[in-house]
């Protein structure tokens, strides 16, 4: 059985509080293949989504297509490791059991990374402003990332004293 369709793939560039950044691929077998058009998703329903089409997203398409490479790559360098593993031939089996690792690596960060998962206060703004948000929404969220980054912002250390006798 072969199924087509278009959906999301891609997730990349989350805005707290806004939505993150996604591509609508056509697919067969949820291969992503064409990608048709970005969106800013805004919410996620079952199979569907709510949002505001944006321009596409390079970030989100070449991320699409590297988890769906890092998948196969890793599933098919780990059976030719087990497969060379079985023959007795350990030496064999390092180079695939390595690439099955780095694409494992490769899959998981692609999902941890905030670089990746998240959008910079640059790249949030470019994005509310492709979705059309207007001004009191683009001050709310220069206040947010403004928050954001004074919290993240370290106190200087200060120099130590010793207690008075």
């Amino acid at each position: 059985m072969v199924i087509f369709g278009s959906r999301l793939f891609g997730k990349v560039d989350e805005i707290p509080g806004l939505g993150f950044v996604a591509t609508k691929f056509g697919h067969i077998n949820f291969v992503p293949l064409i990608p048709l058009e970005g969106w800013l998703v805004t919410a996620e329903e079952g199979d569907g989504w709510r949002g505001q089409a944006i321009p596409m997203s390079g970030k989100s398409v070449l991320v699409a297509w590297a988890r769906f490479l890092f998948i196969v790559a890793g599933l098919i360098s780990l059976v030719v490791g087990f497969v060379a593993f079985g023959d007795h031939e350990q030496t064999d089996a390092i180079v695939p059991g390595v690439l099955a690792l780095s694409c494992i690596a490769g899959l998981i960060a692609s999902y941890k990374w905030k670089w990746v998962t998240h959008a910079s206060p640059e790249r949030a703004m470019e994005i509310a402003r492709e979705a059309g948000i207007g001004e009191e929404g683009l001050d709310q969220l220069r206040r947010m990332y403004a928050a954001s980054e004074a919290a993240t912002v370290a106190v200087p250390a200060q120099p130590w004293t010793p207690p008075e006798s």
